[in-house]
């Protein structure tokens, strides 16, 4: 005679196994697809780094810079000239924290936009490709994508652009004075 605990026990395993078995089967499906978006993604990513696709980000920075009042604080602080170099050099320096999460960004607005035929040949043969003109076509969507992706991002990196350019550059140090023997 089984006992309760038994009978309860293969009950409990005879629902789960109808529960979670066609759940790791319709998981399983999704594999070969996430397999796929992960070959899209790195043909992407290999074609923004090759053709340095993400280069723009110190200009994209500035162009926000420009639009914000903590810009034109700065200007009212230190003059138009120093907080114009003050900007452009803090946002080079900080841009270059950003640029991997910028490339990745570009690269997934890429990898959305095109089949991975289209990424290998633009990867392959760049503006040669018979897929460049869809390309330039496709950039405005792509910079709407990157427009949301990366806002949240781009805010991050220009709130430490704007602290650093109102950073007092270092003074240059006095001379030593010689010692009298």
């Amino acid at each position: 005679m089984t006992s309760y605990f038994a009978r309860t026990f293969s009950a409990r395993r005879r629902l789960l196994g109808g529960l979670l078995l066609p759940a790791v089967a319709a998981g399983s499906a999704w594999l070969p697809s996430l397999a796929h978006a992960a070959k899209l993604q790195d043909l992407a990513l290999a074609l923004v780094e090759k053709y340095k696709l993400g280069h723009s980000l110190p200009q994209v920075g500035l162009q926000i810079a420009a639009k914000s009042p903590e810009y034109q604080a700065l200007i009212d602080k230190v003059g138009q000239q120093q907080a114009g170099q003050a900007m452009i050099a803090a946002t080079r320096s900080v841009a270059a924290d950003y640029q991997k999460r910028w490339d990745t960004q570009l690269a997934t607005a890429y990898a959305q936009n095109f089949n991975e035929a289209q990424l290998q040949s633009l990867l392959d043969q760049g503006p040669q490709s018979p897929h460049a003109q869809l390309m330039q076509s496709k950039q405005a969507d792509i910079n709407r994508m990157m427009q949301q992706s990366s806002s949240a991002m781009l805010r991050e990196m220009m709130a430490k652009a704007y602290a650093k350019a109102q950073q007092p550059a270092a003074a240059p140090s006095a001379p030593a004075k010689k010692q009298k023997p």
